[in-house]
């Protein structure tokens, strides 16, 4: 009785989704996590560095923009099985490449079998749950973003320092091509869309600018933390110390996805909700920037952790405000659009970010992203005035 119960509400469906989406992200974030391992390994220079994440997230990007087309045609199955039987064969790339431009090639290709997993798993949940349940549901899904991340980041930099940069993305790619294989098996095989749109896509994608905009500039928060976080506190408390310190920013947006999505579902007007993200990150992004070394580890840790809970947190209720903008038949398109945008920023802002360190320390580049997040959550309060006056499409 209680399996059934189980069953009806969904749980082993998100469980499956949201482990997928684990095996993936340890992957994509493990690239910016030991991204001071390929700087010291190739010798390269931050902005460099940064430009390895750049490089993923671009193979992601194309991914989503097309895979959103693909899945919104054929459905998430056959997709999500496709990347999930390509990934190993970019990660061995990766493992035997050389030289700086070679080890861009290789990321890319890595991104570009890594962008499905999210978008089929965001429009399959998506369409699973409906109503007040749809935000709690992508929360807990997303959460394995930041589960991998914190992965990563517990697991990786010592491996790296011992084993050098390029070992374990082999195997890590094999694990998630079964964890995505598993998900694709539980996702109903659906039939071809042959009719015609229900509604007109140019008009869906222009309800899409506002919300495609706050993912851009979100990604900075999102992605600074990931690139940075070991290098900005590894001479203070240590390289395992540093990537417990992201591991709790990671586990704290983990708790973010979760409780603003609840939050919203709760008392709707998701971009309220929103901007409560962005503005937590902010501020905790301006307290980093000020921490002096007699601070207490557990503070640092206490810190991190609320900060990721707000420059990480986000992401779950966008891209659900995003698919409820739209007709159903565009659903996937808005979510890889909006996932695109994400990446987009993770394209743009770790070399941005990597250069302002640079020049000004890393105290002034958290302060960089705590005021281009504080500014996403204005453009968020705005879009939130007009939010209760639109129709919901993709209830």
């Amino acid at each position: 009785m209680a399996l059934r119960r189980m069953r009806d509400l969904g749980i082993p469906f998100l469980l499956f989704a949201t482990v997928a989406q684990v095996g993936a992200s340890t992957i994509q974030q493990g690239i910016a996590v030991l991204s001071f391992a390929f700087r010291s390994y190739l010798g390269l220079s931050l902005p460099q560095s940064g430009g390895l994440v750049s490089a993923t997230s671009l193979g992601v990007v194309i991914a989503m923009l097309a895979g959103g087309r693909a899945i919104d045609r054929y459905g998430p199955r056959p997709v999500l099985i496709l990347t999930a039987c390509l990934a190993p064969l970019a990660a061995l790339v990766l493992t035997f490449s050389h030289g700086y431009l070679m080890v861009l090639f290789a990321l890319t290709l890595v991104g570009l079998t890594l962008g499905a997993v999210p978008i089929g798993g965001a429009r399959a949940i998506f369409f699973r749950f409906t109503g007040p349940r749809r935000g709690t549901a992508m929360g807990i899904r997303q959460t394995g973003v930041p589960i991998g991340a914190a992965l990563a980041a517990a697991l990786l930099p010592a491996f790296a320092v011992a084993h050098g940069p390029f070992t374990p993305w082999l195997f890590l790619s094999l694990v998630a091509a079964v964890f995505g294989l598993s998900f694709a098996l539980q996702v109903p095989k659906l039939p071809p869309q042959t009719a015609a749109p229900l509604s007109p896509l140019g008009r869906d994608l222009l309800r899409l600018v506002i919300p495609s905009l706050l993912a851009f500039c979100l990604a900075a928060g999102q992605y600074g933390l990931l690139t940075y976080t070991v290098e900005a506190e590894a001479r203070t408390v240590g390289l395992v110390g540093a990537g417990a310190l992201l591991a709790a920013a990671q586990v704290g947006g983990v708790v973010g996805r979760v409780a603003f999505g609840a939050v919203s579902d709760r008392f709707g007007n998701r971009p309220v909700v929103i901007a409560l993200s962005a503005i937590v990150g902010a501020a905790g992004l301006l307290l980093a920037a000020r921490l002096g070394p007699s601070v207490p580890y557990v503070l640092r840790l206490a810190l991190y952790f609320v900060t990721g809970m707000g420059a990480i947190g986000w992401n779950a209720l966008l891209l659900t405000w995003a698919g409820e903008r739209v007709a159903p038949d565009h659903a996937a398109r808005a979510l890889g659009l909006i996932g695109a945008s994400v990446f987009a920023g993770s394209i743009a802002f770790p070399p941005l970010i990597g250069e302002v360190a640079r020049l000004g320390g890393f105290a002034v580049a958290w302060e960089s992203l705590a005021g281009m997040i504080a500014l996403a959550a204005a453009a968020a309060l705005l879009a939130a005035r007009k939010a209760g006056t639109e129709p919901a499409l993709g209830k």
